[in-house]
């Protein structure tokens, strides 16, 4: 089994979670993605809602929420 690190902004305000769409597609997606060497949980996310929502995330207001572990299918 190939496992991907990912790390994602799960936001959540009255009772609503923040979800992305990209330009032409139908479906939405948690803003995140995969860490660059060298990266920690935190860099990470700063830089990947910068390139996609293109919002400055404060470090102090980053918090833990736990692991997601899931299997997938080899790519073809």
């Amino acid at each position: 089994m190939t496992e991907i690190d990912k790390v994602a902004l799960i936001y959540i305000q009255d009772r609503r979670i923040l979800t992305a769409r990209s330009k032409g597609k139908d479906k939405y997606y948690i803003p995140g993605g995969k860490r660059e060497a060298g990266e920690n949980d935190t860099a990470t996310l700063i830089r990947e809602i910068k390139e996609e929502l293109n919002v400055d995330v404060i470090p102090s207001s980053i918090q833990f929420c736990g692991y997601f572990q899931s299997t997938g299918r080899q790519p073809s």
